[in-house]
């Protein structure tokens, strides 16, 4: 199984990587499944209905967001209803949405995660460690591909989830720093890691 993850896409320049782009890589690596981690965009800040369903258009089987996943507030009229949209699963009880979907492709379940890191986040969350913990166990009793975008702000934190997971999921892949860290690797229980896999959008030049 192939999974092509897009790190951050942000804003406008962003979604316009990903119409550009994500066919081409479709089209070359045959993913077979595709997960955007969508949470900066709407000019930055959040996500709108459009944009999610754009996404879907353009062959994301997943939408992961992040700690700007709720700034747009858009998001409140259509998360209950959007089937393949994933926030983070240690969000207070009672936050709209969910942390965990399943998407079938070709007779394969694949169990898609959200998580938060706390360190440096600013919000009240529940221990990431301890919820990933509950989904595992819940995801493993339907599927053993398991996939799991951890946005967190420090890669000490990234990689404590990893060496958590190893074994237990098929990939944790970090998001949020908009730097990619190029540290993949294959931990030694089989498990797929990048503590960041960077930013989608194209780099401008600034000239003072």
């Amino acid at each position: 199984m192939k999974i092509l993850f897009i790190g951050d896409c942000v804003g406008s320049i962003g979604r316009e990587m990903i119409t550009e782009y994500l066919p081409k890589l479709k089209q070359k690596y045959k993913p077979t499944v595709t997960i955007i981690n969508g949470e900066n965009s709407a000019s930055g800040r959040g996500i709108t209905e459009k944009i999610y369903k754009n996404f879907l258009l353009q062959g994301a089987n997943a939408v992961t967001l992040g700690n700007h996943g709720f700034d747009n507030r858009d998001i409140f009229s259509f998360i209950d209803e959007a089937k393949y949209l994933v926030r983070p699963a240690n969000y207070p009880f009672g936050a709209p949405g969910v942390g965990i979907v399943y998407v079938k492709v070709n007779e394969t379940l694949v169990a898609v995660i959200n998580l938060q890191g706390r360190t440096f986040m600013g919000q009240d969350l529940k221990d990431p460690f301890e919820t990933i913990d509950q989904l595992v166990s819940e995801a493993k009793k339907k599927t053993n591909v398991i996939f799991v975008d951890f946005h967190a702000e420090t890669t000490s934190e990234k990689q404590a989830m990893g060496w958590h997971l190893d074994g237990r999921v098929s990939a944790i892949v970090g998001t949020h720093t908009h730097v990619q860290t190029s540290d993949n690797r294959i931990l030694p229980e089989g498990t797929a890691y990048l503590s960041d896999a960077g930013m989608t959008a194209r780099m401008m030049r600034c000239l003072v």
